[in-house]
């Protein structure tokens, strides 16, 4: 578990391991969702990683709520 600092604009840093780890990258978008009294931070999927995912067991799951967050965020 990490530390961040809310600035006094309501930004926060999101510490360089996970950003590599979830290879985030300047630009990326974030969904971003309130359960509760926690804030949920989710990266939107770059469509290129989606490249060949309909061959992966269960992909089409994933897939429709890709879309579905997609077509409420955007």
């Amino acid at each position: 578990m990490e530390v961040v600092k809310l600035s006094s604009k309501g930004q926060i840093v999101i510490p360089a391991k996970i950003r590599k780890e979830l290879k985030l990258s300047k630009g990326d978008k974030l969904l971003i969702e309130r359960e509760g009294d926690a804030i949920i931070l989710r990266p939107v999927v770059k469509l290129s990683r989606l490249r060949g995912v309909d061959k992966i067991e269960g992909a089409s799951e994933e897939i429709e709520k890709i879309r579905e967050e997609w077509d409420k965020e955007f």
